[in-house]
């Protein structure tokens, strides 16, 4: 790709690297505290800063972050040189469908820090395209990162993300390419957090438990911007500028950007719910305080006319989580939030496809065991992790109830039954008995469990993270009192029909990745829906995919 930044761009852009290196490890050597940490206090709105500290006492830590030595390393991302001008859905997925293009002289940006998983990084993006349309601001959109549960980018200070982002190269690990990660040992995290940069750059267990892919892999975002357009007063659709990463020295490079503190706005917060952007639009709260939102959790407020305000060309977020980071009041920004917040169908065709394989499965099986009732219940069960293994008991005592109680509805809806609900058979009674030790080992199918049962015992859809849910103690009961439930590994002709995508760009195995999205799909078109409390993932099914799937219907 030929670089048309003017050389003396170049050697400004170099000059801000180098410097930005040696202060970097200073601090790093005196343990200072971490330089985007910046004082509160130091900004009317209590959460930005935009002080030269030549002039103020009252910072102790830069106004902007270093470039990190491995960021200058790899400014220009592997795959630059594959951005496609213009793309839809028969191009390559895993390549940018924005056109790459030089910034507008009086344009300004948005950019934030993505983290954490799936869900975590779809609500920031939610939130950002919010802002940016209510800026008037191009976002700076950054990749989707997907990567196996040690390596994964947790929330944390912005001088921690960044760092971390910074360290996601495959510059000395070309060889792991071709390797199938199948043949390599198990990676776990206490190995991973001893491992020096170095040690993971080179490790190819490493290089195959990470990868990035452009959002519109997996959402359409152009029909997103396009579609925009006469919804909430927008007359123009939104502006995105793509974002193969999320450093600062790629935005330093391609926006042109010779200095960090005075063309960047930092609002850095240093815990989890620091601050809360306050839609001012068309309320006074200093004389109506009753108008105000209850911030809850989010220690401080940021009125969003001080960020219309600010005249830098970027206004950079460190975390941007949180379905309450950003609150609309007016008429017209309720709209906005409305049709952001619905429109991010899931459109990877291989997903759709698979989707539409079970769904023809499903209905063969509910017409073969005589299903009263029509479709099935869809569910999802989070137990693996953080306060859901803490509260798993509870919420499989919840599903159960949910299932129960769908299936009295069911009765009472079905007018051609009138016998009372029978009791399903115990579905170990159904099996025959086993004659070697690896038929022992073997799981009943669905088949198995759900023939002869009851024609009201209830089709169930249960999407899980429960590793070999027919096989785990924990679901004994369940799937005792429900034989008719299926789960994913069910359904091996859509699992296969995923299993052989890899990201042409790096050769990552892209099935661990996908599964989950396949596993919501699936639940979601289920003709009622029950989740996890708190869960991201079962409130994107909830909130999102169910009722686009069933436009005319209500959760029960």
């Amino acid at each position: 790709m030929v670089n048309t930044t003017p050389p003396s761009q170049r050697r400004n852009t170099l000059v801000i690297a180098i410097l930005g290196i040696i202060f970097f490890m200073a601090v790093a050597h005196l343990e200072l505290v971490p330089f985007l940490e910046f004082n509160l206090e130091t900004h009317n709105s209590g959460v930005g800063s935009q002080v030269n500290p030549k002039s103020s006492s009252s910072v102790s830590t830069p106004l902007s972050p270093s470039l990190s030595e491995s960021e200058t390393e790899n400014v220009s991302p592997n795959n630059e040189e594959h951005l496609q001008s213009e793309g839809n859905k028969e191009h390559n997925p895993f390549l940018t469908m924005f056109p790459e293009r030089p910034p507008g002289d009086q344009e300004l940006f948005l950019g934030y820090v993505p983290h954490s998983g799936f869900h975590n990084q779809r609500i920031e993006l939610q939130n950002a395209l919010r802002l940016a349309a209510y800026l008037n601001r191009t976002l700076l959109l950054p990749p989707l990162f997907s990567c196996a549960k040690f390596m994964n980018i947790g929330w944390d200070r912005p001088s921690v993300l960044l760092a971390k982002w910074g360290d996601l190269t495959r510059e000395y690990s070309q060889s792991c390419r071709n390797l199938d990660p199948a043949q390599l040992a198990p990676m776990t995290w206490d190995e991973y957090r001893v491992m020096t940069p170095e040690e993971r750059e080179q490790d190819c267990r490493v290089y195959h438990s990470w990868t990035l892919t452009p959002w519109t892999y997996v959402f359409d975002i152009q029909r997103v911007i396009q579609g925009v357009v006469g919804i909430g007063g927008q007359t123009e659709p939104m502006r995105v500028f793509d974002r193969p990463n999320a450093t600062i020295a790629w935005m330093a490079e391609h926006l042109g950007i010779t200095d960090l503190d005075k063309e960047v706005y930092w609002l850095n917060g240093t815990t989890r719910w620091d601050f809360q952007i306050l839609d001012d639009s068309e309320a006074d709260y200093d004389l109506h305080p009753e108008a105000r939102p209850n911030p809850r959790r989010y220690s401080q407020e940021l009125p969003l006319s001080n960020l219309k305000a600010r005249p830098e060309r970027v206004i950079h977020f460190g975390s941007f989580f949180g379905s309450d980071r950003l609150k609309a009041s007016t008429q017209a920004h309720v709209e906005l939030q409305q049709y952001i917040d619905t429109s991010l169908d899931i459109w990877n065709q291989k997903i759709l496809d698979a989707t539409e394989l079970v769904e023809a499965q499903i209905e063969k099986w509910r017409v073969l065991t005589a299903r009263a009732a029509p479709g099935f219940l869809g569910a999802h069960l989070r137990t693996e992790d953080g306060g859901f293994k803490t509260y798993a008991e509870q919420n499989l005592e919840l599903l159960t109830l949910w299932v129960r109680n769908m299936t009295n509805l069911d009765q009472q809806a079905l007018t051609n039954i009138t016998s009372p609900i029978q009791q399903p058979v115990p579905a170990q009674a159904q099996l025959p008995p086993n004659t070697n030790e690896q038929q022992e080992q073997e799981p009943p199918t669905f088949l198995d469990r759900c023939m002869g049962q009851p024609p009201e015992s209830p089709l169930v859809y249960l999407a899980t993270d429960i590793h070999h849910p027919r096989l785990s103690p924990f679901l004994v009961n369940f799937l005792n009192e429900f034989p008719c439930t299926m789960v994913l590994s069910d359904f091996p002709e859509s699992v296969q029909l995923l299993d052989g995508i890899h990201n042409t760009v790096d050769n990552i195995h892209m099935l661990p990745f996908l599964i989950a999205l396949l596993d919501a799909n699936l639940a979601a078109y289920g003709r009622q829906f029950h989740g996890t409390d708190v869960s991201t993932f079962s409130l994107y099914i909830s909130h999102h995919l169910w009722p686009e799937y069933h436009p005319s219907s209500t959760l029960l």
